[in-house]
């Protein structure tokens, strides 16, 4: 099967995390099919009133990669010129390429125009959302087109449980939860150890909703010696700095700031849990990363948690209940034994590993393309 993966995000560089997610999957679909991935986005340094796009390609190991730029043109009808421009780029694509669906990651752009080049064509589409719905909803054209684009489309896939409730509670029907996916060949085992304890933290500093003020205050009283290993960047950085040393941890913890997808295994190398306290996650890559190196978890059920840690993998906690967070951590350490290193990696694998993606995305493409 050709598949033509639409998607605004996709990394381009070894230090870049925007849309790893989507290029994890490119990678695994491409395992059993011929895949083609368009990336669309806007260039704020150049402007055009009308249309102006380039369209550049770069030779990927196992996809071929196009890459469309969009000169940005006048406030409001920007969005709709940008729309218009990536359609006409990607009918040239297309026309060589001959796609026998499209595969769009997040409604708005991609599926607002994957909708256009079914009409035209009449090559199916499905959707993949990996955000909370409503933050495409930045007024309401961008609302009314990301439904559209959603309800027009042959299927919507859902990366959890959680962002499924979401989307049927917006009247999308035809909704099915695929998670996401990735290497497990690309994590080997940590040395991790309950002597020293090491708890492993990895997330954007940019908001609060990652929740590393819970993990400090769950850590301040930990009856047992251990280090905090933080690795994230942010405007909160330096917040999360100051609160750390008035919590008088500030020998316990050390921030690695950014840290690129490149340096991941050496980041988990060492660690002996790790904990996502998010207020919110439609799905929670870092978790099944963390496992995928054989590391207990501790999470909140903060929506795609629920579906990935389970009482062989790790604890969940309530959200922003700091005081059930610590009691997780001091029971998988208590009880550390009990987690198997191989086993926890075992399943990953067998649940969010590339074959069992590839069995449930093969059945979805199949569905899309008989209707």
């Amino acid at each position: 099967m050709n598949v033509l993966i639409l998607t605004k995000a996709f990394p381009e560089t070894a230090d870049d995390w925007g849309g790893v997610f989507v290029r994890e999957q490119a990678e695994a679909i491409a395992a059993g099919h011929e895949v083609t991935v368009v990336k669309c986005g806007v260039d704020y340094n150049r402007f055009s009133p009308f249309f102006r796009s380039a369209t550049h390609s770069n030779p990927a190991n196992s996809y071929n990669y196009f890459r469309i730029v969009v000169s940005k043109s006048f406030p409001v009808y920007n969005q709709f010129n940008f729309i218009i421009a990536v359609y006409f780029a990607l009918l040239k694509i297309i026309k060589k390429n001959k796609p026998d669906i499209i595969h769009c990651h997040y409604s708005f752009p991609a599926g607002i125009v994957a909708w256009l080049i079914r009409l035209r064509t009449g090559i199916p589409y499905l959707v993949t959302e990996h955000s909370r719905i409503k933050s495409t909803f930045r007024s309401v054209i961008h609302k009314y087109l990301s439904l559209l684009a959603l309800r027009k489309s042959s299927l919507v896939i859902a990366v959890s449980n959680s962002l499924k409730k979401e989307l049927i509670n917006e009247r999308i029907i035809k909704v099915q939860v695929v998670p996401n996916v990735i290497n497990t060949d690309r994590f080997f085992l940590a040395l991790r150890s309950a002597n020293p304890f090491t708890i492993g933290f990895l997330g954007s500093l940019n908001t609060t909703n990652k929740g590393l003020d819970i993990l400090l205050s769950a850590c301040r009283d930990l009856p047992f010696r251990y280090t905090l290993k933080i690795g994230g960047a942010g405007i909160y950085q330096q917040y999360y700095k100051d609160l750390a040393l008035n919590e008088n941890m500030g020998d316990k913890t050390i921030f690695y700031g950014a840290v690129s997808p490149d340096r991941i295994n050496s980041f988990y190398s060492d660690i002996s849990l790790f904990v996502l306290p998010s207020r919110y996650e439609t799905f929670g890559i870092v978790l099944i990363e963390a496992m995928a190196s054989g590391i207990p978890v501790a999470a909140t059920r903060c929506g795609g948690p629920e579906d990935i840690v389970t009482g062989k993998t790790g604890i969940l906690t309530e959200v922003d209940d700091f005081v059930m967070m610590r009691e997780a951590i001091i029971k998988i350490y208590s009880n550390y034994s009990d987690y198997n290193a191989e086993e926890i990696r075992d399943y990953v694998k067998n649940n969010f590993g590339y074959m069992p993606f590839l069995k449930r995305i093969n059945s979805i493409y199949n569905q899309c393309l008989s209707k």
